[in-house]
């Protein structure tokens, strides 16, 4: 089929915007470049009203607009001019009156401000915007040809390679902009599908975010979008700060770790103290080493919280409590706090709807898997000292779990019970290791013949031989220094266990 020639199709651009900031330059630019303009609606209008040469987008397919405007870009001559995937494929669709559509410019209907002004529903359902997304995608999908252009911030540079390349744009800069396009689309869409299921589209207010002078809001991206959706229930005290939240999920983590009941007590995300036991019992356990840390801490729970644990709780000043349950006369004591939080929490729920870890920094965002599970506890080696028994070797492992859920560089001393001394977030190891046993000696805690978890290798012999002479008689870390013979050759010149279990968990 012989078909037009490809130099008889004109250039055309497709213009169809809610934020007109921008568009008379964009218009007047595109117009000296040589392309016939074709807009929708009020685009149009606006473009007429300029003096500039415009085809509407209901002359372009014979179609008026119809439903107030609902359906007016969705016809195979626009959708065809911009997905056609050369310019030479459109000689098979000539009888049909389509031709290229080169560039596509659209923003979109303002839905985040229709639904946050908006009481009535259907109005804030008019607000969202079904042809944009479309012709953004359609365009996107054909960057190969078509350059999209989905917010006027990017008008001045494809404005300045327009004029530098003699009309002609980059592939680079479309596939650029395709990109921005389908980003555009992704947050629009998720937007709307909070809206729906009853979340802010901006997110939930918090109180403030780090300092009182930080603005913060949280985001669940579950049905429901609350924190029942998580698993947790606040049953009484004030709302949940950003750093309460931070405090929470980190202990709830931790906590989450151990199948057997047990208490963590954590301030600023890094755990103070945790002991094995049910109610009081790991209370008390998770106290001994560190109790001063623990003042205006978090609690956690990993069974229901009995009326002894709680009376200790309601004489100290805390800001959360978290347990699966309450005994109802420990809730109603804890209750009488009036600030204090207080939540049951689903483990099963929050662990199945927490997996990962991210962080973000204006437009840089940082995602990981989460660190779940400890595969390496079934084959850790032992490199030198008597082989541990039973009791050490579960001592080991409880340490290694707790040391997993403190900041690097983190080392955690502690018997059978639970914890004696903890060095967390340190620049050196051997600081670490000095704080803990410090911490330990600030309580008049007796480290004869405990146990020590290191969460990074020892680079040297030197945090091997303080923990030594500390009274520590195993250690678990991951090894992996180029030294790791040279420091088991100190722990077996010493008498120590020292076990490696070849991988890690930093905390950073």
């Amino acid at each position: 089929m012989g078909g037009i020639p490809v130099t008889s199709y004109p250039r055309r651009a497709l213009l169809s915007v809610t934020d007109k900031r921008g568009l008379d330059t964009l218009a007047a630019a595109l117009d000296r470049a040589g392309f016939q303009l074709i807009a929708s609606g009020g685009t149009a209008a606006h473009i007429a009203a300029l003096g500039l040469p415009v085809v509407k987008v209901s002359d372009l397919t014979g179609f008026p607009e119809i439903f107030g405007g609902r359906v007016k870009t969705l016809h195979p001559a626009i959708h065809g001019g911009i997905l056609g995937p050369r310019v030479e494929d459109f000689a098979d669709v000539q009888e049909l009156g389509i031709t290229p559509i080169d560039v596509v410019v659209v923003n979109l209907y303002r839905f985040n401000e229709a639904a946050a002004g908006q009481a009535d529903p259907d109005a804030v359902i008019e607000h969202i915007d079904i042809g944009g997304p479309s012709l953004l995608r359609s365009a996107a999908k054909n960057h190969a040809r078509v350059c999209v252009l989905s917010d006027p911030d990017q008008y001045e540079e494809f404005m300045a390679e327009l004029d530098s390349g003699g009309g002609v744009i980059s592939s680079s800069l479309r596939r650029k902009l395709a990109a921005a396009a389908f980003r555009a689309t992704a947050a629009y869409d998720r937007n709307i599908a909070r809206w729906f299921t009853g979340r802010d589209p901006a997110g939930i207010p918090l109180r403030y975010g780090e300092n009182p002078h930080q603005a913060a809001v949280m985001d669940i991206d579950l049905p429901g979008g609350d924190l029942e959706a998580l698993g947790l229930v606040q049953h009484g005290g004030k709302q949940l700060s950003f750093n309460n939240l931070v405090d929470l999920v980190a202990g709830l983590k931790l906590v989450a770790d151990f199948e057997e009941p047990c208490c963590a007590a954590l301030k600023h995300t890094n755990p103070c103290g945790f002991g094995l036991g049910s109610g009081a019992v790991g209370l008390e356990r998770a106290l001994r080493c560190d109790p001063v840390s623990a003042f205006g801490g978090i609690f956690i729970f990993r069974e229901d919280l009995d009326l002894d644990g709680a009376e200790i709780l309601a004489g100290r000043f805390l800001e959360i409590v978290a347990a699966p349950g309450y005994v109802p006369e420990a809730l109603a004591r804890l209750l009488r706090k009036k600030k204090l939080r207080v939540l049951t929490v689903d483990f099963e729920k929050f662990t199945g709807a927490t997996a990962g870890k991210g962080r973000s920094w204006g437009a840089l965002e940082l995602r990981q898997d989460e660190d779940a599970g400890f595969p390496e506890l079934d084959d850790a080696e032992l490199v030198a000292g008597p082989a541990p028994d039973e009791l050490t070797s579960r001592t080991l492992a409880m340490l290694w779990k707790v040391c997993k859920h403190g900041k690097s560089n983190a080392i955690v001393l502690g018997d059978s019970e639970g914890t004696l001394g903890l060095g967390l977030g340190q620049m050196s190891r051997v600081d670490s290791t000095e704080l803990a046993i410090m911490k330990a000696g600030q309580q008049d805690l007796d480290l004869q013949g405990c146990c020590a978890a290191s969460d990074g290798f020892f680079p040297f012999p030197d945090g091997i031989q303080r923990l030594a002479a500390a009274g520590v008689k195993a250690v678990i870390a991951p090894g992996g220094s180029i030294r790791d013979q040279e420091v088991a050759a100190a722990a077996d010149a010493l008498g120590m266990t020292l076990v490696l279990t070849g991988r890690r968990h930093f905390n950073h």
